[in-house]
């Protein structure tokens, strides 16, 4: 249990980096003591499924990830059916025109 704890304390500590946040504006956000959250980072203490929770919605990553490692997020959840469709598709023409519009929206987006 000891292992479980200290991987989901470096993947809280590496988020935490991700998001530009200190240990203590993390802990104000998650309401518990400075303290406590260097404990949860180091593997000594855990949180509760509750601040668990709560502490995916602050660092955006999913339960899984942070408890397991893993993400379960996969083109079928993250991406529109209309774009698997068009990128799953036989027609060139139609692939092509999509990725011709991405390239324009990239364009439009770096003004």
């Amino acid at each position: 249990m000891e292992t479980m704890y200290t991987d989901i304390g470096y993947r809280i500590k590496e988020l935490r980096h991700i998001h530009n946040m200190t240990q203590d504006q993390l802990a104000e956000r998650m309401d518990i003591s400075i303290k406590h959250m260097s404990a949860v980072e180091r593997g000594v203490s855990s949180l509760s499924l509750e601040k668990l929770v709560q502490i995916c919605k602050v660092l955006d990553c999913s339960l899984d990830y942070l408890i397991l490692g893993k993400s379960l997020i996969t083109a079928e959840t993250y991406l529109p059916n209309t774009i698997i469709e068009i990128l799953s598709s036989s027609d060139e023409e139609e692939k092509r025109m999509f990725l011709k519009y991405i390239e324009m929206y990239t364009q439009i987006h770096r003004r």
